[in-house]
Order: C-alpha cells, then sequence, then structure tokens
C-alpha cells in the first residue's frame, strides 16, 4: 500500500489512475450497471463488472463444481449398489413373510411397498446425517484445509491460483435437493427391485424357503 501520488509518478500517469472500483448496493445488477454507465463514457474509458473481468477464473470454478457434482453422482452410485446389495439380503431372509404376506392376500405392490418405505427411511436418515457433517465441514473448512496445507507444505496455494488466502463457501438449496432426492430415489429403488422379484415366487415355494 502506497501512496496515490507515489504510484502516478512511477508510471507515468500525472493525475490519470488505472481504473476506480466502485462497490454497489446488493440489488443493483451490475451488469446492467456497467451498461448504463458505459454509455455516458467515452473511448478508452469503460465499465466492467467484476463477473466479466474474471471470467477466466469463473469459469474454472465453475468447470470445477460441474465435476464435482459429477463425482457425487458416482458416489451416489456406489452407495446405491452397496444399499441394494443390503436390501436384497434383507428381501431373501424375510422370503417366508413375504410368501406368508400373499398367502394371506397381499399383492405384490404391498410387498413392495414394506421394502420400499425401509428404504426411504435410509435415504431420509442418511441424507440428514450427510447434511449435517457437510455443513460441519463447511463451518470449519478454514481450519481443515489450514491443517491440510501445512502437513502438505503448500501454504501458499490458494493465494497463487486463487488469489485469495481463506475458502470462501456457498451453497444453494436447489442442489441439496436435487442430490437429496436423488439418493432417495435410489434407496426406495433398491429395496423395491428385490422384494419385486421375490414377490411374484408362488406363496407355497416362499413358505417352504430356509
Amino acid at each position: 500500500m502506497v501512496m496515490l501520488d507515489t504510484v502516478q509518478d512511477l508510471y507515468g500517469l500525472g493525475e490519470g489512475v488505472h481504473g476506480i472500483s466502485l462497490k454497489l448496493k446488493p440489488d443493483i445488477g451490475p451488469e446492467k450497471f456497467a451498461f448504463e454507465l458505459n454509455k455516458s463514457l467515452t473511448h478508452p474509458i469503460h465499465a466492467a463488472s467484476w463477473e466479466k473481468i474474471n471470467k477466466d477464473l469463473l469459469f474454472v470454478l465453475k468447470t470445477e463444481k460441474t465435476m464435482m457434482f459429477f463425482i457425487l453422482v458416482f458416489i451416489l452410485l456406489v452407495a446405491a449398489f452397496s444399499i441394494t446389495s443390503s436390501m436384497t439380503i434383507s428381501v431373501v431372509r424375510k422370503t417366508r413373510e413375504i410368501g406368508l404376506i400373499n398367502a394371506l392376500g397381499g399383492t405384490i405392490r404391498q410387498c413392495e411397498a414394506c421394502f420400499m418405505i425401509q428404504g426411504l427411511i435410509i435415504g431420509i436418515a442418511g441424507s440428514v446425517i450427510g447434511i449435517a457433517v457437510g455443513a460441519l465441514i463447511i463451518k470449519f473448512r478454514n481450519d481443515i484445509i489450514s491443517v491440510f496445507v501445512k502437513l502438505c507444505g503448500i501454504e501458499d496455494f490458494m493465494l497463487r491460483f486463487y488469489s485469495f488466502a481463506n475458502m470462501p463457501a456457498t451453497y444453494r438449496l436447489e442442489d441439496i435437493l436435487t442430490l437429496v432426492a436423488f439418493a432417495v430415489a435410489i434407496c426406495c429403488l433398491a429395496g423395491m427391485l428385490p422384494a419385486r422379484k421375490i414377490a411374484k415366487i408362488k406363496p407355497a415355494d416362499a413358505l417352504r424357503n430356509e
């Protein structure tokens, strides 16, 4: 940080400056404000929003977010296979009970509903625990990152690549709801598919199952 006249002398600007930064109120759109301001400015002076000036950095961050979303989807798919395996074992163990339900007049849909509810409970419980743990990690993200970079010896990588020392964090409700809905749907299907297959077995065969 130096005096303005010192910088002007170093760059040979005279009374000029490289630029002026404005902080707008939250309800003012920067792109629209810059467009209206450019109507009264003459070349080479022009106004540009922070998003436009740093569009390359924002593109990289957007790409990273998209890749993280795909990684989360694949993690959910791997978890879905584990849930499907455990639900399949649970359904096989309940073969006699399913046969008894069928013998008493229960339908295939009713058998499916029993295990879909079980999957729904697993999905909701897992989502709640996951959101709680995720919120906790976000709250202490800078402490976690500081420990990690000290262990790896890369204290300045944030400033070098992103131009800020602390990790900013924001999350959208739409993204959270999308992942939760995907997780719950997979858990419900994980219980429904094996139950549907077992429920088609004849009640007499199911009751004889050991």
